[in-house]
């Protein structure tokens, strides 16, 4: 079973870009989790006041900011309505709003894609350095010393496969959330379609 002991000794013997990767490792991997647990929660709500819009049998969109915190509430919560006097004008906030909250929920999305992305860049800069520590090794001792080349060896082999290791489910998981917000977006633009098709109804009643 994976000790402390073992984990303080592996990355002893990765180095110090092993320090990096771990760190680097912990925030992607906290922010995951925060995505997670909003964009589920926006999709699910998302889906409830999608619903919620096309039973009403009248337009009452503005309720939405009340009871809820899904996307198209935020959206709605933010028009305008006195400045709303014909489609046009409820289109135009529409995709305001809707371009304005896109990067509220993208968040941390980007981030992750660029951490996904380097990490292994940061496995391959623990390889170099290693391969210099051997290097210096060998022009300094010849290789007559073999443990202390093996260190580097390690080092060079062991910040490779762990930011390759760390890099594939952080990649994979980034992919997966885009989909589910992806979705949100499309229920998104849907509720806000019944809301422009409902406000017209109920102008021309």
């Amino acid at each position: 079973m994976f000790s402390i002991a073992d984990f303080w000794d592996l990355m002893d013997r990765g180095g110090p870009v092993m320090w990096v990767i771990f760190v680097v490792a912990w925030v992607a991997f906290v922010m995951l989790i925060e995505r997670m647990i909003r964009i589920n929660i926006w999709k699910h709500k998302a889906q409830q006041d999608h619903e919620q819009l096309l039973l009403q049998t009248e337009f009452g969109g503005e309720s939405l900011s009340n009871n809820s915190s899904s996307p198209i509430a935020l959206i709605v919560c933010k028009l305008t309505w006195e400045e709303v006097n014909h489609r046009d004008d409820l289109v135009e906030q529409l995709n305001i709003q809707f371009a304005d909250i896109m990067s509220k929920l993208e968040g941390t999305l980007p981030t992750i894609a660029i951490i996904g992305s380097l990490l292994p860049m940061l496995g391959l800069l623990g390889t170099v350095t290693g391969m210099i520590e051997v290097f210096e090794v060998i022009a300094l001792k010849g290789t007559g010393e073999p443990q202390e080349m093996a260190h580097g060896i390690s080092q060079a082999l062991l910040t490779t496969a762990s930011g390759l290791v760390i890099a594939i489910p952080v990649i994979f998981a980034h992919h997966l959330l885009v989909r589910q917000l992806r979705h949100v977006l499309t229920v998104t633009e849907q509720s806000m379609h019944v809301i422009m098709t409902k406000k017209i109804d109920h102008d021309n009643a």
